[in-house]
This record gives structure tokens, C-alpha cells and sequence, in this order.
């Protein structure tokens, strides 16, 4: 009863696992991350389907029953320290900006997976790790904790790294993906305590599945909340939050949308191409990023070459303040990037009046409106 209750446990979590798998090659041009995460969730479903097979062929008589249950066993205990590498292989090509230093450490710890495997070749004929009896029953053996190590250092080693990444990063947004990637080794961690306290039962892949799914529901309202090139906020959030903070009024004395256009872009991509093109708007969310590190400002791209901040503020002046810091970063920007093309900003705003604004709709349309006079002034002045 209790190994037929568990099967159609992992049964769910397999099912969960391929929902997933499918749902990701609904979109046209999967990138090499999303392979990359496809192909950690399909060692989860394999480390199910052969835990699900260990239970059911536990204690059974057949034909070659022992030498059965030995080699899924060994591929069992294979998979519960290749899949926690998979899923370090994932976290360590996200967070990495150097991929040779990336590739670097992958290799670094597989040496660790290496010797497992030599270590489950010699459990073949020591039985350190797991016996199978004659009656084809499994049972641990003195090194069974080594499969737990292995995989604890892997996601431990992960949780680490993605943590780090988290405190060095100032932008929320990205914080919380970091943040959700290193919690993903606290559901195997219950699994695995609970596991550790109550034999025959395991939870452990159960639980990673659920780590898995949670990522996984977390990375599509990032994809739906953010825009795909720059890791800002799409317009759609932006929006959203206009409506909010308009409607329900903002937590300060004022709330200002600033407005900002780069300057001769269309002419930088049809010089130098789109990939180049794309290169400058990254480099400008950049710049608006270290610009409003610390503040309450939410940053959006609004599509093509159109940024907006909204900036809950005091007063005018830290308003004014902001935009002069932009303009100083670009400056900076560029003074050390002189064999570049030089980037410059159309930066205008607009401030929420609450008596007069209608809605959110005005005070964007007063602030486009506000920017394109600066451009038009820049143009005129040329």
C-alpha cells in the first residue's frame, strides 16, 4: 500500500515535470538557458521514473531479480548526485558574466561526480553504498550518506553562488531571481531531513520536483513582467504601476514619469546593424540602473529606444537631480568609451497633478510630449 501510494506520488511529480517541458517547447526559439534548464528538469523525471522502478521491484521474485534491482539501484544513486550537478550547471551559466570562468568551475566540480561514479562502480562488489540481498531486498550500506554529500554540495555550492550574486546586485528584479534560485535547495533539504528521520520513506526528488515547478512559475512571471532585452520592466508593468500609484496616490510628495529617447538610434542601427543597435540599449539600461541604484525609481523600457523611470520624490529638485546624474553617467559612459558611438539621452517629465490628471494616460502623454520638445530643441540647435 505504502509503495503504490508513493508511485502515484512520483507519478504527480513526473507529470508536474513533463507540464513544464511541454509548456517550454510551446515558445518558437528556445535559448541555450532554457535547454540548459530542460535538461536538469529531464534528470528529475529520469531520477523519478527510476526511483518509482526501485520501489516497485523492491523484494520481488523474477528471473535476474538481484542483478535487476542492482543496476537500477546504481543508476538511482547515479542520478541523485547527476541531477543536483545539472541544476549547478544552470545556476553557474545564469549568474556567470565570464562563461570560461563559468566552464572553468563546472569542470572543477565535476571531478567531484567523477569520483562518485568510481565509487559506485566499486559499491558494485563492496556493497559500501547499498546491498541487494538474495531475496532481491534493498538495504543502505555504511557510505550511503556519500550519495546525500554529493548532492548537498552541488546545491549548497549553487544557493551559495546565486546568493552572492544577490547581495552584489542592487536591482530588485534581479536580486529576486537570484533569491529564487538559491532557495530551490530548500524543499530537498526538508525531503531530505525528513527522509534521513523516517526510513523507508523518500521525499527528497519529490520535494526538487516542487523546487523545480516553483522556479519555473517564478521564471514565467518574470518573462511576462519584464522586457526580454535589458531585464527591465515592460510596459505593460508600467502600466500597472502607473494605474496604482496614481489611483491609490504615491508615497511621497510627488510622483514624476521621466521620459527618454536615445538620440539618432535609428541611425545607429542602420549604420552599424541591429546587434550593435541592441548593445547601446543595454548599455543605456545599464547606465539608468547604476543611476537609480538606491532610490525607489522603477525603471521600464516602453519599446524600441524609449525608457521611462517613475520616481516617486520630495520635490522638484531631487527630480532634477536624478535626470542630472543620468546625464553624467552617459558623459562618464562615454569619455571612456571614445572608440564607440558616443550615446546621448532626449530626457523630459512630467509631475502627477492629482487635481487636474484624469488619468495616468495624461501624465504619460505630458511627459512624451515634454521629451520630444528637448529633441526637437536638440535638433534645431545641430
Amino acid at each position: 500500500m505504502q509503495n503504490a501510494l508513493y508511485v502515484e506520488i512520483t507519478l504527480t511529480g513526473i507529470l508536474l515535470l513533463t507540464v513544464i517541458l511541454v509548456n517550454q517547447r510551446s515558445f518558437m526559439g528556445v535559448s541555450a538557458l532554457q535547454r540548459q534548464f530542460n535538461n536538469m528538469v529531464y534528470t528529475l523525471i529520469a531520477i523519478l521514473v527510476i526511483d518509482a522502478a526501485c520501489w516497485l521491484i523492491d523484494g520481488k521474485i523474477f528471473p535476474y531479480a538481484r542483478e535487476t534491482s542492482l543496476i537500477i539501484e546504481s543508476w538511482y544513486y547515479f542520478f541523485n548526485g547527476f541531477m543536483p550537478f545539472m541544476w549547478l550547471i544552470y545556476t553557474e551559466t545564469t549568474i556567470s558574466s565570464n562563461s570560461k570562468a563559468a566552464r572553468r568551475r563546472i569542470q572543477w566540480m565535476a571531478m567531484l561526480l567523477v569520483l562518485y561514479v568510481g565509487v559506485l562502480i566499486w559499491n558494485l562488489k563492496s556493497g559500501w553504498v547499498f546491498v541487494i540481498s538474495e531475496q532481491n531486498v534493498y538495504r543502505r550500506g555504511e557510505g550511503y550518506a556519500i550519495s546525500a554529500v554529493i548532492a548537498y554540495t552541488y546545491l549548497g555550492y549553487s544557493a551559495i553562488r546565486a546568493l552572492a550574486k544577490a547581495f552584489r546586485n542592487k536591482w530588485s528584479s534581479e536580486r529576486r531571481q537570484y533569491y529564487m534560485m538559491a532557495a530551490f535547495i530548500i524543499p530537498p533539504m526538508i525531503g531530505g531531513i525528513i527522509q534521513m528521520l523516517y526510513y523507508g520513506v523518500n521525499y527528497i526528488w519529490i520535494c526538487t520536483s516542487i523546487s523545480a515547478v516553483m522556479f519555473y512559475i517564478d521564471l514565467l512571471n518574470r518573462q511576462i513582467s519584464t522586457e526580454a532585452l535589458t531585464g527591465l520592466n515592460n510596459r505593460r508593468e508600467l502600466n500597472k504601476f502607473l494605474q496604482r500609484e496614481t489611483r491609490e496616490g504615491p508615497h511621497s510628495d510627488m510622483l514624476a514619469l521621466i521620459m527618454m529617447d536615445i538620440d539618432a538610434f535609428k541611425q545607429v542601427n542602420d549604420t552599424y546593424g541591429h546587434y550593435y543597435g541592441d548593445s547601446v540599449l543595454i548599455t543605456v539600461s545599464d547606465i539608468l540602473k547604476k543611476s537609480c541604484k538606491g532610490t525607489p525609481a522603477f525603471l521600464a523600457r516602453i519599446g524600441g529606444d524609449e525608457f521611462c523611470i517613475v520616481y516617486p520624490a520630495d520635490d522638484i529638485e531631487v527630480v532634477e537631480g536624478l535626470i542630472a546624474k543620468i546625464q553624467y553617467n552617459i558623459i562618464t559612459w562615454n569619455a571612456s568609451h571614445r572608440d564607440m558611438v558616443q550615446i546621448s539621452l532626449s530626457i523630459g517629465y512630467s509631475i502627477w497633478d492629482k487635481e487636474q490628471d484624469k488619468s495616468y494616460e495624461t501624465l504619460y502623454k505630458r511627459a512624451d510630449q515634454n521629451m520630444y520638445k528637448v529633441k526637437r530643441a536638440k535638433k534645431l540647435s545641430a
